[in-house]
Parts: structure tokens; sequence; C-alpha cells
């Protein structure tokens, strides 16, 4: 018999680009156009699924089997000449019809890797991200073999995170088991992200002072706006910065003037990449030219808002736990 179609464990909204710089690099904006080719995909491709958003109706929702699907098809319509704005991907979990409990999907996870990381890759798995260590055998050419059952949600980012650490000696191999009970919170504190507040190309002045906050998305030149992310914040918790501000010029002559200014190489991330690695209330930008991470709330003001609205109703929850 033919196996059963391995059912889709993530889903991610599609819609038109929103951004200010929508409709400059790419040739094909419309929802309707991005519905149209997400719906084509489906005739050639039966283990992705598309329906419409139930929260906007410009939107689509593609059902898939992981970031790396999600990731290929997003590149391959960006090609195409595709602007989009992409959510954040969502696990997709079902109710038990017999005990009434929320069940999300699990995966049998194949790690092959030299002996010296195996111990990286199994503190990755089995702390944070909720895995089982099954199975660890090492082999005479110096790799050892895990297997593991991790959640899908505990997937999410996994792959980038371990090719860093094990200098792209990992290899990974996961096939979907069955939907289980949900865990609960997985991961550990979001990381902060540093978020420009000002629109124009990034100025080698303003990135160099930058640069000492945390680790930078992008390189003297590149064009930004407000609430486009453009590093990663060395400290928990995000932060407001111009990275457009150029030197004050005058005619006084200072020590510091003929310093040399240096700014490292800005991080290059893959589509698959930051799929895993955006925050909930972050969405990309998907153009021809760009790949550009965002808050989906441009205004400074109302995330501040919102941030402190949520502040509240965690630290309710707490106490109605207590």
């Amino acid at each position: 018999e033919t196996p059963p179609i391995t059912p889709p464990t993530l889903s991610m909204e599609v819609g038109a680009n929103t951004s200010p710089f929508q409709g400059k690099e790419g040739t094909i904006i419309a929802s309707g156009r991005v519905r149209d080719r997400l719906y084509s995909e489906t005739d050639n491709n039966v283990t992705l699924s598309v329906t419409k958003s139930e929260t906007d109706a410009e939107r689509s929702v593609i059902h898939a089997r992981g970031e790396l699907q999600l990731g290929i098809l997003i590149e391959q319509m960006r090609r195409e000449g595709y602007e989009m704005t992409v959510s954040p991907p969502r696990i997709i979990t079902s109710i038990c019809e017999e005990t009434g409990k929320k069940l999300e999907p699990y995966e049998e996870v194949t790690i092959d890797v030299d002996t010296e990381y195996s111990g990286t890759v199994m503190n990755s798995l089995t702390s944070s991200r909720k895995g089982i260590l099954l199975e660890m055998s090492d082999s005479s050419d110096g790799k050892t073999r895990m297997i593991f059952e991790v959640p899908s949600r505990g997937l999410l980012g996994f792959q980038s995170e371990i090719a860093t650490a094990t200098r792209g000696t990992a290899v990974v191999n996961h096939l979907f088991l069955e939907n289980r009970e949900y865990v609960g919170h997985i991961g550990g504190v979001e990381k902060g992200k540093i978020v420009s507040n000002d629109t124009g190309k990034a100025n080698l002045y303003a990135l160099a002072n930058i640069s000492k906050r945390g680790e930078l998305f992008v390189k003297p030149g590149d064009l930004v706006y407000p609430g486009m992310v453009i590093g990663e914040n060395a400290k928990a918790g995000d932060m407001e910065v111009n990275p457009v501000r150029s030197k004050e010029t005058s005619n006084v002559r200072t020590v510091n003037k003929e310093d040399k200014l240096y700014v490292p190489p800005p991080k290059q991330w893959s589509i698959e990449e930051l799929i895993g690695y955006m925050n909930e209330d972050e969405v990309l930008e998907v153009t021809p030219k760009s790949v550009r991470l965002r808050k989906a709330e441009l205004d400074p003001g109302v995330r501040e808002r919102a941030a402190r609205t949520k502040k509240k109703q965690m630290m309710a929850a707490q106490n109605n736990k207590k």
C-alpha cells in the first residue's frame, strides 16, 4: 500500500507587502496575485494546502511540513517578482476527541554529528526544546548518531542554531511521529532586537556606535525605515536607534577626529533561518531584492502600549495561579 502523506505541522500567513517600501522592488504586489500563486503551487505539491485567513481577508494561510519547505516556496516566489509580508510560523494543534486535551505534533529527529559536539546537540534539544533522547551510538569514524523525539515547536530555528554550534558538521533528519499532549512553553528568553526609528540610508558613523550594543543585520548604505529590525540586542528587550544619523560637522578639531570607524560585517540570513528566528510581534518583508525583518506594528508608541498590556496580563495570570 502507498504510505499516507505526512500531515502538515506548520502554518503561516502570507499577504501583500505592507511596508513603507511597498512596490519599489517587485513587479507583483497585489494580494490577489499572491493568493493565486499559492493556490497554483498546491496543484503540483500535494503536501501543501492553502486557506483564507480568518482574521484578514487579504491574507492566505499556508500549511506545510516545516520551515525549510516554506522557505523554499517563498524564495521561489521572490525570484518570480513577488512582494510579500510573511507572519511568524505557528504549530498546527488539535483537540483530542476522547480527553478534550490540546495536542501538538511530535517528530523523530536523527542527528549524525562529530563526537566532540554530541554534548552540545543533546543539551540543545533536551533542555529548552523539550526533546527526549531515545538512542545514542558512536561509530569508528568519530561520528555519533542520536535519535530524539521532539515537539515540532522545539525544532523551530534549530537547524541554523545547531549548524553554527557544530561548525556545519551536523546532519539532521526528522520525520513526523504523531500528535501528543501539549507540553507547555518551549524556549528560553526572547532575544531583544535593535529597531530603526528613522527612514533613509544606514550611516557608517551611526552603525559604528550601534554595533557596540549588539549584532547588526545591515551594512552602511542599506535602506531602513521605522520599525525595521536592523540587529540583535546584546541585552533583553528591544532598543530603538537611529541608524541614519550622521556625525555633526564643525570646524573644531578634537582628539578623536581622525579615528577610523569600523563596522563588523552584518549577519546574513536565509529565509528559512529568519522564519525560525522571528518573534511573535514581527513579520518578514520579502521582495525580489531584499529580505527584511520588521515589527508587525511600525508605530513605536503602539508597540510600547501593547508591551505594557502584555506584561500586565502575564502578571495577572501569575497572580491567579498563586
